[in-house]
């Protein structure tokens, strides 16, 4: 790994709520091992990736998701509170449309950049609603397709 992201690591775990102890114990690594793994300096030791997602969420951090984002040339945008407010992905899609066109007439209008921007802020809400809808249904369809394969197996 790159000695910039282990020192992100490392910094991220000193400067986490919990002790190292605790987060050790969260991971599953020997306290010395994870300590070893995180120590820049160690370049015997080496953090595996399959650890990186488990220490993150005990550190309650996304910062090297940051970080890898932005070495990528992306930027990480939370979906943690968009709860979509229709029923249906259709249904979603469709809301999504009048809020484009609602975003695109208050720039032909020549509206205040106020209202322009919160004709933006709408917009990039619905988009996400969007994202968030047409994720749970692909992992209803996917959660389905395992089930009667399950069920073929079984027959």
């Amino acid at each position: 790994m790159n000695r910039d992201i282990v020192t992100l690591l490392y910094d991220m775990a000193r400067q986490s709520p919990k002790s190292i102890k605790s987060i050790s114990e969260e991971v599953g690594k020997p306290y010395s091992t994870l300590m070893r793994e995180l120590d820049p300096a160690d370049k015997g030791a080496k953090l595996g990736v399959e650890l990186l997602l488990p220490l993150m969420q005990s550190c309650d951090s996304i910062a090297p998701l940051r970080y890898l984002a932005d070495r990528m040339g992306y930027r990480v945008v939370a979906n943690r509170d968009i709860i979509p407010d229709k029923t249906t992905l259709h249904e979603e899609l469709l809301d999504t449309y009048q809020a484009l066109v609602d975003y695109h007439r208050s720039m032909l209008e020549r509206q205040p950049l106020e209202v322009v921007s919160d004709y933006r802020e709408h917009l990039i809400r619905q988009l996400k609603e969007d994202f968030v809808a047409f994720m749970s249904s692909r992992r209803q369809e996917m959660s389905e397709a395992v089930q009667e394969e399950a069920a073929l197996k079984t027959a």
